[in-house]
């Protein structure tokens, strides 16, 4: 991280998302839909209509909504964060189309993510570092090679049948309802999950199918007991490894449910703490507090030496970035300028630039 003090006498304009030396080889538009600044597009849905496959699109952060989006190319979506208070970008719902394959959106507030049209493979979708409140797909289009990885989900969370080959890992899941109706192909290991009532896993897949949750933390602070509900279509199995649950209001339990189609392995921890590097109970903002939440400036769910769980979470390797911004990307914000100046005066700027 570098702080530097910049010293202008004409007027600025900062696009607060860099371009990255390695991008340069493809076309990469500015979205800015504040007042008075200049970018090639101010609406997002004109700037996907007006790209090409393979194109960038860098979406400034604004205070006001990029509204409702469908995306039908293979683009690069790359938001300015989903948290980071004053500098976020946010979308109303994003529809997903024909044409999408291979597109990647990253560091996003979406409302909705769902599907447009019908009768049609969507193949390598990624979304990455995004807050998404609902998610939906696979009901209509068929996705395969589906990556959801380093997003907090808040609400409805559903997989439809028509998925294959789908990775869910290192997110944050705040619903208390999961459905997965494809199961066969599916990897869910390595999330954080936090809800103050019990919880439900639902597997509404073919009959004979096995969901697998692996390596995921559970995590809440309720005034009761809580169990994390277990259901099935069918025939249909369940089996929870490596997994570990815990309450913060440690007077009361957080448990799996078990029954003749659940196989719950001995490697499981339940009423476990985890031991995350920093939370706070007594905030109810915050992961370990008595709301389903967490507080993106506070909250480090990275793990203490001592915890008995190394292995599992938001880990192996991975770097989860509380604010949502994009993995890899630079970033600028100005942390400090002059109110004012008198004409033909010197503007003091101070400016912080990262890359996570």
């Amino acid at each position: 991280m570098k702080n530097f003090i910049l010293l202008f006498k004409k007027p600025l304009v900062f696009f607060l998302l860099l371009t990255p030396w390695f991008l340069l080889a493809q076309t990469i538009h500015i979205v800015n839909n504040n007042p008075d600044v200049s970018a090639d597009f101010t609406d997002l849905q004109s700037a996907i209509n007006a790209a090409s496959a393979g194109d960038i699109l860098y979406v400034q952060h604004s205070p006001t909504t990029y509204g409702n989006v469908t995306l039908n190319k293979d683009l690069t979506i790359i938001g300015r964060s989903h948290s980071d208070n004053g500098y976020t970008t946010t979308i109303g719902t994003m529809s997903i189309s024909n044409g999408a394959s291979n597109a990647t959106v990253r560091g996003c507030d979406i409302n909705a993510l769902n599907q447009t049209g019908s009768s049609t493979t969507i193949d390598g979708l990624s979304f990455l570092d995004n807050d998404i409140n609902s998610f939906g797909l696979g009901s209509t289009h068929t996705f395969t090679n589906l990556l959801l990885q380093g997003n907090v989900f808040r609400s409805t969370f559903t997989l439809s049948q028509n998925s294959s080959n789908v990775t869910i890992t290192n997110n944050l899941f705040f619903s208390g309802s999961i459905s997965f109706y494809m199961v066969d192909t599916l990897f869910f290991s390595y999330n954080v999950m936090g809800n103050t009532g019990n919880m439900s896993i639902n597997n509404y897949a073919t009959t004979n199918s096995l969901l697998n949750i692996s390596n995921c933390i559970f995590v809440l602070n309720a005034s009761a007991d809580r169990t994390v509900t277990l259901n099935r279509n069918g025939t249909n199995t369940i089996q929870i490894d490596d997994c570990v649950t815990y309450n913060y209001n440690n007077t009361y339990t957080y448990n799996f449910e078990t029954d003749t189609y659940i196989t719950i392995n001995a490697n499981v921890q339940e009423n476990t703490n985890p031991l995350f590097t920093n939370v706070t109970p007594g905030t109810p903002a915050s992961i370990a507090g008595t709301q389903t939440n967490y507080d993106p400036l506070n909250d480090d769910l990275t793990l203490q030496g001592a915890s008995p769980v190394n292995n599992d979470g938001l880990y192996e390797g991975y770097k989860f970035i509380n604010l949502g911004l994009p993995t890899g990307y630079p970033s600028v914000k100005v942390l400090s300028y002059d109110p004012t100046i008198a004409k033909n005066g010197t503007l003091n700027v101070t400016i912080e630039a990262k890359t996570n």
